[in-house]
């Protein structure tokens, strides 16, 4: 029997991470790895990501250049519809409500470990693959 904290999403599928943090790159990049995820970083967002379309973006809060609103807004301005997680120091119902209701599909804490992390991206990614018509065939 599979144990569920090691169940193992679809290979091949895009992440995008926003973060100037090597910290956290690494965090993430740990699960995407033995995922076969591919993991596309960026130190500012993008609406316009190109050829990596990703179905999934985690957005860190604490970028020094630029609000996570405005973030999140050019992020959902590219037409691909990706599913946005925010990570922040501070992780609040009201935070949360507020990513929420500008498009952001979860508030996860920086501070989560791997098991929280790799749950958001496992429950993201079931929520994306069966809800987005925008989402190319060869991620489904």
């Amino acid at each position: 029997m599979v144990n569920q904290s090691e169940a193992v999403p679809d290979a091949g599928v895009a992440l995008m991470l926003v973060t100037c943090d090597p910290d956290l790159y690494a965090r993430v990049h740990e699960i995407v790895y033995a995922w076969r995820w591919v993991l596309h970083l960026r130190t500012q967002p993008s609406g316009n990501p190109g050829a990596e379309a990703p179905g999934l973006v985690f957005l860190d809060a604490d970028l020094t250049d630029i609000d996570w609103k405005r973030a999140l807004e050019i992020l959902r301005s590219g037409g691909q519809d990706p599913c946005v997680l925010v990570l922040s120091r501070v992780s609040d119902p009201w935070l949360r409500a507020e990513v929420i209701r500008r498009g952001g599909f979860d508030l996860i804490a920086r501070s989560a470990g791997r098991e929280q992390l790799m749950s958001a991206l496992r429950f993201a990614w079931f929520w994306k693959k069966t809800t987005s018509p925008l989402l190319p065939s060869f991620n489904r």
